[in-house]
């Protein structure tokens, strides 16, 4: 018997069916405030809850924005103290080279100064370099991510996802970026995040039946989206996805999972209940300008049960591209998460500040298990060889094997030199991707010790 290595070895494991993501949890790298409680707390639930590798979440030191109440932060702080810091914590890691998007929790800035401000969300995604004043003030930025349509050529390009467009656009991939939710001045109680991300775990896979409300009014911030209404509607029924086309904001409705609208001040009514997942926004001026009082707030719709929700933080104008297209919901119904939805939807998202649970994914579906085999600890002599196999109705179109939250080898085998790894408790990810163009994907961990002296002969 091999006593070098620790008797907590596994021989195998078979992961329970879980839904498919498009995408996965180990592309996230998640950012708290350390100088906050709340930050942490909600941090933590949604590492839990959405099995984030601990390797993936950064704790940074930003007192002055631990009671929620300073909403600003300057271009060179957010540089210095932010972006810098969370990239050189995900270096040390060896996790930078797989990161895909920026979640973060709450007790951040949610405005960055500038002439014009530009939003937390919206500079992540242009990886801290801002465009010239006049791309932002005229939303004339134009998102690699979007996928259309657009006047006058209404041609959209087909749903993907995160890591296909990594692989079209190598260095030029933006990174997209959204909070967990803001528990500051006219935000949210604590409480209100952490059940938002409960929702979003509970739609996973879940096929709703409700409907697509499109909210079409005379007033200007519904008059701008106007024209990307009918297109969509049409998408939708093929998808077999209800779409309703109604002038205000409904009264009563029990099965809402998206509504679009354009006004400046609403009230939910109580009667109005939407589904885990649902995405609501109503495009005005200062949805999430949070320091201002008037207009409402993008709160409001996680308050009342919305999943995720997006508003500027600066005066838009009545600019379409600043928003999300009507298609998001196109996006969502084919199987992408909330923030490939959302981000694949808006043309220009500098100023908009994206909040909610990111990776919801109502028709996400079950792939099927994943079984992680050569963990055999009668055979470990210092090395293993892990191989993966699917148990899939669908195409298995790539692998990826993960030791400790660092990418082992992108193949559906890997040897593993274990005595390198370090003595302590360790953790194998093992990820299987289908094919098609919305790629989804399913995992399964192996826990796992290494003693002090693996690396020595074996002793029999």
């Amino acid at each position: 018997m091999n006593n070098r290595l620790c008797e907590a070895f596994l021989a195998a494991a078979l992961a329970a069916p879980l839904c498919a993501t498009a995408l996965g949890p180990h592309e996230i790298l998640v950012l708290a405030n350390g100088s906050s409680p709340d930050s942490m707390k909600i941090a933590r639930h949604f590492v839990e809850r959405r099995r984030i590798p601990e390797q993936n979440l950064v704790v940074l030191d930003l007192p002055e924005y631990a009671d929620g109440e300073n909403l600003e932060m300057s271009q060179s702080n957010f540089v210095a103290r932010i972006w810098s810091p969370a990239w050189s914590f995900a270096r040390s890691r060896g996790v930078d080279d797989h990161i895909l998007a920026w979640v973060y929790s709450s007790d951040f800035p949610t405005r960055i100064t500038g002439s014009p401000p530009m939003s937390l969300t919206g500079l992540t995604f242009v990886r801290a370099q801002v465009p010239p004043r006049q791309v932002i003030e005229n939303g004339t930025y134009d998102s690699p991510l979007f996928a259309g349509p657009e006047p006058p050529f209404l041609q959209p390009f087909s749903s993907q996802t995160f890591d296909t467009y990594a692989e079209w656009l190598g260095t030029e991939m933006p990174l997209p970026a959204m909070m967990l939710g803001h528990t500051g001045t006219r935000g949210n109680a604590i409480e209100e995040v952490l059940a938002c991300i409960d929702r979003g775990v509970k739609s996973d896979g879940s096929s709703p039946s409700g409907t697509v409300y499109f909210v079409l009014s005379k007033d200007i911030r519904s008059k701008c989206r106007e024209w990307e209404v009918p297109q969509v509607v049409s998408e939708l029924k093929n998808m077999r996805v209800a779409a309703a086309v109604v002038r205000e904001i409904p009264g009563s409705a029990g099965d809402v999972i998206g509504l679009m609208a354009g006004t400046a001040a609403f009230t939910v009514p109580a009667s109005l209940v939407f589904l885990p997942g649902a995405i609501a926004e109503h495009l005005t001026s200062h949805g999430a300008d949070f320091g201002n009082d008037s207009q409402t707030k993008i709160s409001a719709w996680i308050k009342a049960g919305a999943t995720v929700t997006a508003g500027t933080v600066a005066e838009p104008m009545s600019i379409w591209m600043k928003f999300p297209h009507a298609r998001c919901y196109a996006h969502y119904a084919a199987g992408c998460t909330a923030i490939e939805s959302i981000y694949q939807s808006v043309k220009s998202p500098l100023q908009l500040l994206v909040i909610g649970e990111p990776m919801a994914s109502p028709w996400g579906g079950v792939a099927g298990r994943v079984k992680v085999t050569g963990l055999d600890r009668g055979r470990l002599r210092g090395r293993a060889e892990v191989v993966i196999d699917v148990d899939s109705a669908e195409r298995i179109a790539g692998y990826e094997i993960l030791v400790d939250g660092r990418i082992a080898a992108r193949d559906k085998r890997a040897e593993l030199d274990v005595a390198r790894l370090g003595a302590g408790r360790h953790t194998l990810r093992a990820v299987a991707k289908t094919s098609g163009a919305v790629r989804r994907q399913i995992f399964a961990e192996v826990n796992f010790t290494v003693a002090g002296d693996a690396g020595g002969a074996d002793d029999e």
